[in-house]
């Protein structure tokens, strides 16, 4: 009898251990057995797996640049080019856009960097180009390869390269300001000033500036 026992306390054991994970488990609608955590709904849902059953993390999202802006919703439809006028602070990093005495937009910006510094003053908006590239910044290239020779180049250094061709850096959405070149268009925006001197605005916001503004909108550019 002793015997008997000793053998049925385990067959025991086990059969109760599946009866509790049994009684935790619900079944899928692709007819898995689950047996990870219960949704908000109460049903419980199966890991996803590759094809080799190892689990499979979702993918991390997207890191968009999150930048400063602004834009009044009441009083955008009545911004026009002939009402509109710019003002770029270089000391806080922003474009904003008036109507009249009415701030309507406003934006994180990048300016002109040390050495390239985005000149101050007052002017006119001289152009506007929905697809630009700049005539002295950009890259270098071999132009039978491909192969890029100066990725932050001039052209006015052409590299030693019989080969050597220049690929103008695209300035999308471009307001000329200065005769010398400087403008605004969308560019990469960091918390600081990186420019060559021109304006850089993000490409959420640009566009829109480009729609309401128009050759001879004025733009005060002050520290």
């Amino acid at each position: 009898m002793k015997h008997r026992l000793l053998i049925a306390w385990p067959t025991l054991c086990f059969a109760l251990t599946c009866l509790l994970a049994l009684s935790s488990c619900t079944v899928s609608d692709t007819g898995q057995i689950v047996l990870g955590p219960t949704t908000t709904a109460g049903r419980k849902q199966p890991f996803a797996t590759s094809g080799n059953s190892q689990r499979v993390k979702s993918p991390a999202p997207a890191q968009v640049p999150q930048h400063y802006r602004f834009v009044d919703d009441d009083l955008l439809p009545e911004l026009n080019p002939g009402n509109a006028r710019i003002q770029i602070d270089l000391g806080e990093q922003r474009a904003r856009i008036f109507r009249g005495n009415d701030l309507v937009i406003e934006t994180q910006i990048s300016t002109g960097k040390q050495g390239h510094n985005t000149p101050s003053g007052s002017y006119k908006i001289l152009e506007k180009s929905q697809t630009k590239r700049s005539n002295l910044y950009g890259r270098w290239v071999d132009g039978k390869s491909g192969s890029i020779l100066v990725s932050d180049g001039d052209s006015r250094k052409p590299p030693r390269s019989p080969n050597a061709e220049f690929v103008g850096t695209p300035m999308p959405y471009w307001l000329r300001i200065t005769p010398g070149g400087v403008g605004m268009h969308v560019g990469y925006v960091p918390d600081f000033p990186a420019s060559h001197g021109c304006i850089r605005v993000p490409q959420a916001m640009q566009p829109l500036i480009f729609e309401k503004v128009g050759v001879g909108t004025p733009v005060t550019i002050t520290h």
